[in-house]
């Protein structure tokens, strides 16, 4: 073999010898892609179906955790995280089995509810990676928050961010804990009869006004009829409800120092025709 061939052979080695060290070090675990954004739907899913509730009551974390793979809101693959091996997660999970702090990579917070401040966290990855499972320069992770807004949090700001959460969770209300709601609302239809959920799309006009703000819009889906936090400290707001040929009066709640003026509304419906 001629000396250039050999030189270029080493180069190439060393090439692809440095990109294997950069990959590993890179993904210390691997290529992922344990989505955190499924696994926020699928909490979010549990809390619907069990009362607001997010999954808690087994004999640590990742075991409350592993609930939403028994009742099939989410697969083995993303549940394990990033940092432990699938076929773990699988064994244990298919022999009927629940995770614990080794063989699970998320952190995750039980208890909470769906009416608890939006600034407490449920689930962030307990080793500071990205969203593939990649080291990131300021040591930032993915960290979930109560009602599905998820942020990315610097290392250099993550001591301050756990002082939050201690000090979020140590002013938990009762209300918060067992996951009810702030204001509940019925509808009143044109006969008389009242309901308090609605299985069809409809239109919800809203207009808001505080101190220094104020906004209208309109959304149209199913609606959830609870306030489970408010809005704002100090203001209103006001909703209309239509569906099918109905319309309902305005409902106005107002809100002091965070304090709601009524816990039950009624949408008064009429029809449009």
């Amino acid at each position: 073999m001629r000396r250039s061939t050999i030189t270029v052979v080493c180069v190439a080695a060393a090439i692809a010898g440095g990109l294997t060290v950069h990959h590993k070090w890179k993904f210390p675990y691997g290529w992922s892609h344990c989505c955190i954004n499924e696994m926020m739907f699928a909490l979010e899913q549990y809390a619907s179906d069990n009362a607001g509730k997010y999954p808690t009551g087994e004999a640590s974390p990742e075991a409350s955790l592993s609930l939403l793979y028994r009742s099939n809101y989410i697969d083995a693959p993303t549940l394990r995280g990033m940092t432990v091996p699938e076929k773990k997660v699988r064994a244990i999970l298919q022999g009927g089995g629940l995770l614990g702090p080794d063989s699970c990579g998320w952190h995750y917070v039980p208890g909470l509810t769906r009416a608890d401040d939006p600034g407490l966290a449920l689930l962030w990855c307990k080793t500071a990676l990205g969203h593939f499972g990649e080291r990131i320069k300021d040591g930032s992770r993915q960290v979930l928050f109560v009602r599905r807004d998820i942020a990315f949090i610097s290392g250099d700001k993550w001591p301050g961010f756990l002082e939050d959460q201690r000090r979020l969770l140590a002013k938990r209300t009762p209300r918060e804990v067992a996951g009810l709601p702030l204001i509940t609302a019925t509808i009143e239809l044109p006969d008389g009869n009242r309901i308090d959920r609605l299985d069809c799309v409809c239109t919800v006009t809203e207009t808001t006004k505080g101190p220094n703000f104020s906004s209208s819009g309109t959304s149209s889906g199913s609606p959830e009829l609870v306030w489970l936090h408010a809005p704002f400290h100090d203001g209103y707001v006001t909703r209309i409800l239509s569906f099918s040929n109905l319309i309902s009066d305005s409902v106005t709640v107002r809100f002091t120092n965070g304090v709601p003026d009524a816990t039950n509304v009624i949408f008064r419906m009429r029809s449009t025709r």
